[in-house]
C-alpha cells in the first residue's frame, strides 16, 4: 500500500513538473526583437515557436534552427554563415528575465541581450538582411553600393544575364553581395532567374598579372560555384577558377551602371 501510494505521489510530481515545462516553454514561443539603441536602422531578432523550431530574423549569416530550454537556461541551435564556410552552433544563454512583452538574455554576466516581442515580424528589404551581415571597421567610410550588369556566353542557351550588386564600406576592400543570373530561354523558350547571395572578397593578383585586383563572390549557399571577376572600375572581367582569363573573342565583361 505505502509502495502504492508513493508512485502515485512521484507520478502527480512528474506530471506537475512537466506541466510547469510546458508552461514555461510557452511563454518563451513568438518574435523578439532586438533592442539595438547604435544600430537603430537594423531590425533582428528570433522567433521561437512551439514546436521547438525557430529562424532567425534580419540575419543573413547567422541562422537559427531550433531552441529548447535547459536548467532555466535557453538553449538556441543552427548555423553559421561566412569566412566561405558553414559551421553548426550550440549557444547556452541564461535568462535574465522574461515578461510579457520582454526577454532579457545575458552569458556568464559577460554581456546581455535585451529584446521585446512583436506580433508580426517586420517585412525586411530585400537586402536588408544582407546588410546586416556587414560590419564598419573603424576608418572606413560610407557604405557604397555598385551594380554591374552584362550579357555573358552560356553553352546550354543563348546567354546568362548577369545583375551582381556590390555593397562595401569605402576604403574596405570586401563586402557582400547578390547576384540575380537570368538563363535567357532556358526552359521551353522561357527564361530562368536564380538569385543568390554571399561574401565578397578583394584580391591581389591573378594567374598573369601579380599586381591585378580580382573581387572573389563566395555564395553562402555552397550549391553555388565561387565566381572570379577582374576588377577594373567601371567593368568586371570574368576569370576562371584558377584565375586566368577566358580564352575566348566572346565578351565576358560586365559593366558599371
Amino acid at each position: 500500500m505505502k509502495k502504492s501510494m508513493m508512485l502515485a505521489v512521484a507520478a502527480c510530481v512528474l506530471a506537475s513538473c512537466h506541466t510547469a515545462t510546458q508552461k514555461e516553454e510557452r511563454e518563451f514561443v513568438g518574435n523578439w526583437l532586438e533592442v539595438m539603441p547604435v544600430n537603430s536602422q537594423f531590425t533582428q531578432g528570433v522567433t521561437l515557436n512551439a514546436d521547438g523550431t525557430a529562424a532567425s530574423i534580419g540575419m543573413a549569416t547567422l541562422k537559427y534552427e531550433s531552441w529548447s530550454l535547459a536548467d532555466g537556461k535557453l538553449v538556441l541551435n543552427g548555423k553559421s554563415i561566412g569566412n566561405g564556410q558553414t559551421l553548426d552552433f550550440s549557444d547556452t544563454l541564461d535568462v535574465v528575465s522574461l515578461t510579457a512583452d520582454s526577454l532579457k538574455l545575458g552569458k556568464n554576466g559577460a554581456y546581455r541581450i535585451d529584446y521585446y516581442r512583436v506580433k508580426e515580424v517586420p517585412v525586411l528589404g530585400k537586402d536588408k538582411a544582407l546588410l546586416d551581415s556587414l560590419r564598419k571597421a573603424e576608418g572606413t567610410g560610407q557604405l557604397q553600393t555598385r551594380v554591374y550588369r552584362g550579357t555573358l556566353p552560356a553553352a546550354s542557351c543563348p546567354g546568362i544575364v548577369y545583375d551582381i550588386t556590390l555593397y562595401n564600406y569605402e576604403h574596405s576592400g570586401d563586402g557582400v553581395f547578390r547576384a540575380s543570373l537570368t538563363y535567357l530561354e532556358a526552359e521551353d523558350g522561357k527564361d530562368q532567374t536564380y538569385e543568390f547571395c554571399g561574401r565578397q572578397y578583394t584580391l591581389r593578383g591573378n594567374a598573369v598579372d601579380k599586381n591585378a585586383t580580382v573581387l572573389q563572390f563566395v555564395p553562402f549557399d555552397k550549391a553555388e560555384d565561387t565566381m572570379n571577376f577582374l576588377f577594373g572600375g567601371d567593368k568586371l572581367t570574368m576569370l576562371d577558377r584558377e584565375l586566368r582569363p577566358i580564352d575566348s573573342n566572346l565578351n565576358y565583361t560586365l559593366q558599371l551602371q
